[in-house]
């Protein structure tokens, strides 16, 4: 017999919690629903009550969105599958932040894709504690103050964009070198911190397999192919067609 997780739903449109209710009970026995809130505040009286493993959060509701619930936790204890209709700047920042997200009207096969992540990170005991702390921030701060959350042993640390040197494409993950020569791997890709970052940033992609700082470049050659020399002695050939615009953003 299938073990069984426990889930409860946040969302302050009754419609919309009773439609996924009767989802999760036609489709997925495996999921015990153990009440349901509609707001931030009967959530955390019922998540204190009820300790679910799994939580179904609405963002858009009256009064505090669902993100606020998150900040009542010193450490969130439980899997999010965030509910959302569409916005894309809460969208960016949950898939930036490798969380999982289910558009309205909530399709099965994305529910089902989500609750199956869910009961792996369950089954294994893998908390995401790094994904919430970078969500949260992003989602509290306008892009120019946006930061990137990295691991640092068990700890989490939020890397300025400013104290970035370069980013390398390694595969499946990036590797972010500072200022201060600290190297850090995240399972990013380059094109995620683009989004992430938009255009109002020094960072900007020189080619396929690398994003450097414009404003932490120490030289660079005028004639063609074009390298740059970053402050720690790195040394960088530069796509013809970005030359322009890097020049452009060493001059802000």
């Amino acid at each position: 017999m299938e073990t069984k997780i426990t889930a409860i739903l946040i969302d302050d449109e009754e419609n919309s919690r009773e439609v996924l209710r009767d989802l999760l009970e036609n489709f997925f026995p495996e999921v015990e629903l153990l009440g349901e809130a509609g707001s931030v505040e009967e959530a955390l009286k019922l998540v204190n009550e009820k300790k679910p493993q799994l939580v179904f959060l609405d963002i858009q509701m009256p009064r505090q969105s669902g993100f606020n619930l998150l900040t009542r936790f010193e450490e969130v204890p439980f899997e999010v599958i965030f509910v959302t209709s569409y916005d894309q700047y809460a969208i960016n920042a949950i898939k930036f932040s490798a969380l999982d997200y289910l558009l309205k009207p909530v399709e099965i096969k994305d529910l089902q894709a989500a609750i199956d992540k869910a009961k792996k990170n369950i089954t294994l005991k893998t908390k995401s504690t790094l994904q919430i702390v970078n969500l949260l921030h992003t989602v509290d701060t306008d892009i120019k103050g946006r930061k990137i959350a990295v691991h640092v042993g068990d700890h989490v640390k939020l890397l300025a964009p400013s104290a970035i040197l370069y980013i390398e494409s390694d595969g499946r993950y990036s590797i972010i070198t500072t200022k201060e020569n600290e190297r850090f791997t995240t399972s990013k890709y380059l094109k995620d911190f683009e989004e992430y970052l938009g255009n109002d940033t020094q960072l900007i992609r020189i080619h396929k397999s690398c994003m450097i700082n414009a404003s932490h470049i120490k030289t660079y050659s005028k004639g063609e192919p074009c390298f740059i020399e970053m402050l720690n002695g790195k040394v960088f050939e530069i796509a013809r067609r970005k030359k322009a615009e890097i020049l452009e953003r060493m001059r802000r």
